[in-house]
């Protein structure tokens, strides 16, 4: 295997996002979605799926984001452009998946999924050592979330105090 640990560590994320949202049964939730967008993005989600090259996906993804933008499959798109960049290259390019991330959620704020980005956010930073951006995500999540499950809180207050600690 040819990056090893950070090859399981971004499949670990990936896997864990993917099941967080499968069983939340959320969905993407736009604002106010605009018909000629909610257009445009099915048929660039149409064209995505015959595309086999991770650049030119990317390039899609970007697109139904930007052009798209307040739109259900905007949404999707910069989600699945940060999962495309974590492992649909060669080479995971974590910067570009954190920024997709935090795009996401800094535009979709009230979004279903916001939490499931979040949580990818947090994992990430984690594995690159960004730990003011760890500390404060948990203090945001604990913050935001006072009614998680108990056993959600106990990792994230483990996962605050070892990113404090090393900050």
């Amino acid at each position: 295997m040819k990056y090893g640990k950070q090859y399981l560590f971004f499949s670990s994320v990936i896997m864990i996002s993917f099941i967080l949202f499968a069983a939340s049964g959320a969905e993407f939730s736009p604002a106010d979605p605009d018909p000629e967008k909610e257009e445009l993005a099915k048929r660039i989600f149409f064209e995505i799926r015959h595309v086999e090259d991770p650049a030119e996906k990317a390039k899609l993804y970007r697109k139904a984001a930007d052009e798209c933008a307040g739109t259900e499959l905007a949404q999707e798109a910069l989600w699945r452009l940060s999962q495309l960049y974590l492992s649909g290259f060669d080479e995971p390019d974590v910067n570009q998946a954190i920024a997709c991330l935090e795009r996401f959620v800094k535009t979709y704020p009230d979004s279903e999924w916001r939490s499931h980005a979040e949580f990818s956010l947090l994992g990430l930073y984690e594995n690159e050592k960004l730990w003011g951006k760890a500390v404060a995500l948990c203090e945001k999540l604990m913050e935001e979330n006072p009614d998680m499950p108990r056993r959600m809180k106990e990792e994230l207050q483990r996962r605050f105090k070892a990113a404090k600690g090393k900050n």
